[in-house]
Order: C-alpha cells, then sequence, then structure tokens
C-alpha cells in the first residue's frame, strides 16, 4: 500500500467516524454498542523512537503511574529521530500482550533501539498504526519483509490477503 493509498482508507474512516455512524441500504443505521474496554493488572510502555532521548532523565513515580529508565549496555545506545515508534506490553493475570504502535521514521534506528531496548517485533500480538504520517510507518514496509513469516499467526496485516488465481 502506498502512501495516497493509506491516506485515503485514513479520509474514509475519518468520514465515517464523523457522520457518526455507517446507514445499511433500506435498513435502520449500524451503530457500535457501547462497550467498556478490558481491564488489565499492568502496562508497560516503552518509547522505542523519538525525537530526542534524555539520557540523565531520572525515573520516579506519578500518583499511580511509575517511570523506569531502560537499563542500556554503556556500548550500545538509542538513536533519535523525528518520528514516533512505541513497544506496549499488557499484563493481565498470566496473559501478556504485546502491540507495536507506530514504526518511525527510518528503520536503521527503528531496528537500532528494537536491539538496545531487548524488543522482538515477531512476538507482536497486534501491529497499530496511529496515522498516515511518514515519520509514524516509515519502518513499517522494512520491518515486514525483515519479520515475514516470523509474525505470529493471526496477525493482522502480517500477511498479504490477496486472492490466489485459479
Amino acid at each position: 500500500m502506498n502512501r495516497r493509498e493509506l491516506l485515503k482508507l485514513g479520509a474514509v474512516g475519518s468520514a465515517t467516524f464523523a457522520a457518526g455512524r455507517i446507514t445499511r441500504l433500506g435498513r435502520a443505521p449500524a451503530v457500535a454498542q457501547p462497550s467498556a474496554p478490558p481491564m488489565i493488572d499492568r502496562l508497560v510502555m516503552t518509547n522505542v523512537v523519538d525525537n530526542v532521548y534524555d539520557v540523565f532523565a531520572k525515573g520516579g513515580k506519578l500518583d499511580t503511574i511509575t517511570v523506569q529508565r531502560a537499563a542500556l549496555n554503556p556500548k550500545a545506545s538509542l538513536l533519535a529521530e523525528h518520528g514516533l515508534a512505541y513497544h506496549l506490553e499488557s499484563v493481565r493475570g498470566s496473559e501478556t500482550r504485546e502491540i507495536l504502535l507506530d514504526f518511525a521514521l527510518t528503520d536503521v534506528n527503528l531496528r537500532n533501539n528494537y536491539r538496545v531496548l531487548k524488543v522482538d517485533p515477531a512476538r507482536a500480538d497486534a501491529l497499530v498504526l496511529s496515522h498516515g504520517h511518514l515519520d509514524h510507518y516509515g519502518a513499517l514496509p522494512e520491518l515486514a519483509r525483515e519479520t515475514q513469516g516470523k509474525w505470529k499467526p493471526g496477525l493482522t496485516g502480517a500477511r498479504s490477503r490477496r486472492p490466489t488465481s485459479t
């Protein structure tokens, strides 16, 4: 999918969301049922790529949020660039889920920071792209090529869904 197609898809989704409902032909509108988000015991958000890294920032606690600095190897450093990528890990009881949210601008920085932070993208349960700006999805095509065949079964968007010709 090229950038133009991604932006068109985003425009259609935004218009649908703004309209607030989807009307089926000749029937009542289809409306999403209200639901509560799932409750979890813990959420760990790891900032994989960002515009800047403050190597002198300290961890701490803010109300119920604990900020921990990643223990890094002194010989390996995180690379910063204009863009964003997160690794999210949620825990509920004995169940753990991993989500990759956004994919930075360049694959060099994303790959380096995954390695330094010990994040294995092939362990992801879901991939989420927040919006269609290059600094949020730029490294995704290369990541998909590198991890092809290594994704968990059923990962949305990990494999081509094109029908085979008969």
